[in-house]
């Protein structure tokens, strides 16, 4: 027997909630600690822990309202007028982003612009949900908005079988500005993360997401990729723009990017 949908969504919200209150007291926690005095320069663990917690809630928590909705039965009803209106609810709570509904055949409906003339039937994430997979962490760009996006998706399961998709395509400059609010690092200081491919999901100049980190510049960085993305966590040395960086890095355990924050290196 199916839930009734208020209470389906006043439990989303409220999980979300009590998920985002957390991570948001250790972001600002954090903050307090990464601005210490100059000589000190900041605590880079923990602050690159604050970052990446950040980043995972965000993603996390959409995923997180997705699942919950999807048991409404606005949405197994299939039909987009009561899809819609729901699917807004969760635009508004957990976005920015582009949240969407799409058919088996990869035609697809989005809060902001209705049935789209686009199709999803060739994105390797939606296969994997089609086959009953959650999907978290792809890099895209939307065929919608033309923005540069990370993918959370979700099956709608209907008597055991996959009857659609609902998916939010999150702004990755958006959360890039977002993490720069939550924990704020000192000049010369950034933090970016890179995909299992060595494309940049998030850095602190928005400019720079979706480039490919290995053709930014010397061999030195190029190496430092490729230590990056064969190692869960550790430190790199490399030059970048003229100058010696360093830069402390870690895995997130939900997208499989490589959060790192880098600094200039010490004389």
């Amino acid at each position: 027997m199916k839930m009734p949908i208020a209470r389906i969504v006043m439990i989303g919200l409220v999980l979300s909630a009590a998920m985002f209150s957390h991570r948001d007291s250790f972001g600002a926690d954090a903050t307090a600690q990464t601005n210490p005095k100059p000589e000190r320069l900041i605590d880079i663990k923990v602050a690159l822990s604050a970052l990446t917690a950040f980043a995972e809630c965000r993603i996390q928590g959409m995923g997180n309202a997705l699942s919950v909705v999807a048991e409404a039965q606005e949405i197994q009803s299939l039909d987009w007028a009561g899809i819609k209106s729901l699917l807004a609810a969760v635009q508004e709570r957990f976005g920015p982003a582009s949240v969407w509904f799409a058919r088996p055949d990869g035609s697809y409906f989005s809060v902001d612009k209705g049935l789209t003339d686009k199709n999803l039937k060739d994105r390797p994430y939606f296969a994997k949900v089609m086959a009953g997979e959650l999907s978290i962490g792809e890099l895209v760009v939307s065929r919608s908005t033309d923005s540069n996006t990370v993918i959370t998706a979700v099956p709608i399961k209907r008597d055991g079988k996959v009857v659609g998709v609902l998916g939010a395509s999150i702004y990755l400059d958006k959360l890039a500005q977002q993490i720069k609010k939550t924990t704020p690092l000192p000049e010369g200081v950034v933090f970016y993360a890179i995909d299992s491919n060595g494309q940049i999901a998030l850095h602190t100049q928005e400019g720079r997401i979706f480039q490919e980190a290995t053709q930014l510049g010397s061999p030195t960085l190029i190496e430092a990729v490729h230590r990056m993305l064969a190692s869960r966590d550790g430190v790199v040395t490399y030059e970048f723009e003229g100058r010696q960086q360093k830069a402390i890095f870690q895995t997130s355990s939900l997208t499989g990017w490589k959060f790192a924050i880098r600094f200039p290196a010490e004389k």
